[in-house]
């Protein structure tokens, strides 16, 4: 008693297990619902819901009516079943359960080919290869390969044969696939997915709603695979899971195939990849290791990409790639079962080769039976029937054509095609603001308000312009509209403008191009171009033309601006007369520069030649004197050497000789005489570098450019101003005071520049800073202090810096300091060249740079920057001038 009812229990708990499953196999309808409507172009969407809606409820009242009793009824000889039509399950649960999961495999089946013939098929002939799949093509096949399932012994001729195809990857997924492709073979492609020898892309509408799609076929294919073994089992959670690894490495597998083409992680590849995993999967769920499991979803999934790419070779239009997911994917898993699969799997005494021939006869048979008799039965069809709609109904969207399901968009373009076959801009889209397209339609709207308002903008410019505007054909040129500046202008009406050629209008200049239609085309090359104008009675008058072409899908025109520049060209001429007398004028104050520059370099050439001239003959002699006073101290101090010892041996001379060292008092001689000596050599000393560094100013005697050492140009420099710098009182007015000179020596390297030059500019700046602290009164605890700075700034430049405390420099002259003959000194104390001159030897021929800092009442500061290498670094130079400039 107790044996029977846990019977009873399993039972029970058999058909809820199987009614679930039929249940999530159900999900796997609305699944390819999503799949399909997000995959393709949103105007199809409502024939899409309406197909995988009607296909199921078709699919299921003929498997009731008829498949099932083919599929699943009494054999005969193994081909076909012969009772169970329009079966009746009241007193049979365990019936009605199978049938439900069953029914939900056909519909499966069923609704393949909608996702792959999208988008073109007629919605009654959809109905007839529904109709003609669930009725006939899936439940005779099913009977060959499935017929005895319930109990366990197979009893159709394939089954028979040792065939197994365990939840259905080729007697569901395969048979769906190639009946697909018999219908695409038939109907054809989409218009315009190819074109000449290129594949146009179609995009989907909403890639989120295919993957949602998706998941809820992952989910479905639970129950799929699940429910296959009829009862809920051990092997059960076993089969689960293989088939959740299957489905994740296609997917993988889709991830790793999308990037290499450089389009990132394409969503159709990912949705695809995991499909053709889970189905090649279904063939083998309920006896392979999760190892082998996860190596044949990957493996599905690449044969998915080859056929889909194969497919599009073919110029085949797979709206949702369904027959290389369920077909190539499907054949893959039914082969798999003999590869994979343990032996013990195979029918008694079938070794693992003769499982493979069979396995691959199922697969040779589904195609020739789902292929060849869907083929078959499209072509007696055909002649009688069309199958797809017109191209007209497919560029409108089947919503609307099968349908009459008109939608916010449609409306939208419907409202678009009447303004661009009428060129009305007043007409709007009806709005409604709680969709996606309403908000389409108000932004549609707003933009077509700017529009219009910018067109009677630019209708109000045209009429309003002073320019001409005229378009016309291009290949007669003539003229199509004109303003009312253009019959100003040209002295014709609008009327009769409007229909001449525009060739009447212009003249060429004499030696110009004879065809004139050649001289539009060449105007097109140029921006602006300047030609004769003719009027109507005949006059001509120069005329600036602009020409551009407007290109049209179907049409093209030009649009040519014509001004009129009678009164420019008078102003031209006059702008040249008075062109060349700012030009002689310029030439004149150039001249006048050039010779102020030349005296001013004459002047400092004079200077050293003078200096180099006055050296030369004060040092032969100093040097003459220098050197014999040397022996002079010698001899001196013999002499009075001798002396010693005559005093030392005669200490008491005669009367004559002591009143003779008395008057010459001969102690303070003895004393004095090696001081006068020392002083003589120290002033002879003093000469001589006077007369060195007069020789280093002049620098006649050395190459122009040269490796010289700054310092002793600055030192030479600063001597020759000795007389300013500390003049001797009587010489000036008692308010002169002395100027100390502060001298702040970094390290520098030998600078290779023009040494000559360079002194011009020491001397012309320490000139400028001794007036400036001349012409400022000082405090009695202030001090004239003139700064020179020297130091490298890196190896390739050095900053020299001259700086005084006097009085400064007003705001307004700094930006004119260094232009020719500007100066701040009364007349006739100043030429205004020597800072301009100055600044040409750094800048010009140095490469340098030269600035000025100065605030009024805290003196001025002269930067110099020169380059250490002077042939070397031009290049360099030039940057650090932009930098620096750019800087301050």
């Amino acid at each position: 008693m107790l044996c029977c009812k846990k019977r009873a229990s399993d039972e029970v708990i058999d058909i809820l297990w199987l009614l679930v499953c039929s249940g999530l196999v159900f999900l796997m309808q609305p699944g390819f619902m999503c799949l399909e409507s997000g995959l393709t172009r949103s105007k199809n969407s409502i024939n899409v819901a309406v197909k995988n809606l009607s296909d199921f409820g078709i699919s299921v009242l003929l498997f009731w009516a008829l498949g099932y009793a083919l599929m699943f009824g009494a054999s005969q000889a193994g081909w076909i079943g012969s009772t169970g039509f329009l079966m009746d399950w009241e007193s049979t649960p365990e019936q009605a359960t199978f049938f439900i999961f069953q029914a939900m495999f056909c519909s499966t089946a069923t609704t393949i080919v909608s996702g792959a013939v999208a988008e073109r098929l007629k919605f009654s002939a959809y109905l007839c290869i529904a109709a003609f799949i669930s009725g006939i093509i899936y439940p005779l096949y099913g009977h060959w390969a499935w017929n005895g399932i319930r109990t366990g012994t197979f009893i159709g001729w394939l089954g028979n044969l040792g065939f197994i195809d365990q939840a259905g990857a080729t007697v569901v997924h395969s048979i769906g696939g190639w009946t697909s492709l018999a219908v695409l073979l038939v109907v054809g492609p989409r218009f315009g997915r190819f074109v000449a020898n290129t594949t146009q892309r179609i995009h989907g509408s909403n890639l989120p709603l295919s993957v949602m799609g998706t998941m809820f076929l992952w989910l479905g294919w639970l129950g799929f695979n699940g429910g296959s073994l009829l009862h809920l089992g051990p092997q059960v959670p076993a089969i689960l899971g293989n088939t959740i690894l299957a489905g994740a490495t296609g997917m993988l597998i889709g991830i790793l195939f999308s990037w290499p083409n450089g389009q990132g992680a394409r969503v159709e590849y990912l949705i695809n990849g995991s499909l053709a995993g889970l189905v090649s999967i279904t063939g083998s769920c309920h006896s392979v290791s999760s190892g082998s499991a996860a190596l044949i979803g990957a493996v599905g999934a690449l044969v998915m990409l080859f056929f889909s790419d194969f497919l599009l070779r073919c110029r085949v239009d797979d709206a949702v790639d369904a027959v290389a997911v369920h077909a190539g994917a499907g054949a893959w898993g039914t082969v798999a079962v003999a590869l994979f699969c343990p032996l013990d799997t195979f029918a008694p005494g079938v070794s693992r080769l003769e499982q493979l021939g069979i396995q691959l006869l199922g697969v040779v048979l589904a195609f020739l039976w789902a292929f060849g008799m869907t083929w078959l039965f499209l072509k007696c069809l055909t002649p009688w029937f069309s199958l797809r709609v017109s191209v007209e109904a497919e560029e409108l969207g089947l919503n609307v054509s099968e349908h009459g399901a008109k939608t916010e968009t449609y409306e939208l373009f419907r409202v678009m095609d009447e303004q661009a076959a009428t060129q009305d801009l007043s007409l709007r889209v009806p709005v409604d603001p709680f969709t996606e397209a309403g908000h389409i339609a108000m932004r549609y709207n707003s933009v077509m308000d700017v529009m219009e308002e910018s067109l009677l903008r630019i209708e109000a410019i045209i009429e309003t312009a002073t320019d001409a505007i005229i378009t016309f054909t291009t290949n007669t040129l003539e003229i199509l509209t004109v303003n009312p500046s253009a019959e100003r202008m040209f002295g014709y009406s609008g009327d009769a403008l409007v229909g001449m050629s525009v060739l009447d209008l212009v003249r060429c200049y004499p030696g110009a191009i004879a065809d004139r239609t050649q001289f539009f085309v060449q105007l097109l090359d140029q921006n602006v171009k300047e030609i004769l104008g003719q009027r109507a009675d005949g006059s001509h008058f120069p005329v600036e033309a602009s020409l551009r072409r407007a290109e049209l899908k179907t049409r093209s025109f030009y649009t040519g601006t014509f001004r009129d520049i009678t009164e420019r060209k008078q102003a031209e001429e006059a702008e040249k007369h008075q062109a060349k007398t700012i030009q002689l004028e310029r030439a004149l104050l150039e001249l006048q520069r050039t010779q102020s520059q030349l005296i001013q370099s004459e002047k400092m050439s004079s200077l050293g030649q003078m200096v180099a001239g006055v050296a030369h003959e004060i040092n032969n002699p100093v040097n003459f004197i220098y050197g014999n006073l040397i022996y002079a101290q010698s001899y001196s101090e013999d002499l009075l050497r001798l002396l010693d010892l005559y005093q030392e041996y005669y200490p008491e001379p005669p009367s004559e000789i002591q009143g003779k060292l008395e008057e010459l008092e001969w102690e303070f001689l003895q004393e004095d005489l090696p001081k006068l000596h020392n002083s003589l050599l120290v002033g002879a000393e003093r000469i001589r570098q006077i007369v060195q560094s007069l020789r280093t100013f002049s620098r006649l005697d050395e190459a122009e450019v040269k490796k010289v050492d700054l310092h002793e140009n600055l030192e030479s420099t600063l001597l020759i101003l000795q007389h300013r710098l500390h003049p001797k009182c009587g010489e000036i007015p008692s308010k002169r005071r002395n100027i100390e000179v502060v001298k702040e020596y970094g390290e520098l390297p030998l600078v290779e520049c023009y040494a000559g030059q360079l002194n011009q500019v020491f001397m012309n700046l320490l000139n400028n800073a001794i007036d400036a602290l001349e012409e400022t009164q000082f405090n009695d605890d202030q001090e004239p202090t003139i700064l020179v700075q020297t130091e490298c700034k890196n190896r390739e430049w050095i900053q020299i810096i001259i700086q005084d405390n006097g009085m400064g420099i007003k705001p307004e002259y700094l930006s004119k300091l260094f232009d020719p003959f500007f100066t701040t000194k009364e007349v006739g104390k100043g030429t205004g060249l020597g800072l301009s001159i100055s600044y040409q030897i750094i800048v010009d021929r140095h490469q340098g740079v030269m600035k000025c800092h100065s605030d009024p009442g805290h003196g001025a500061k002269f930067i110099l920057e020169i380059p250490v290498n002077q042939l070397s670094n031009r290049q360099e130079s030039k940057s650090h001038l932009i930098r620096t400039v750019a800087s301050s």
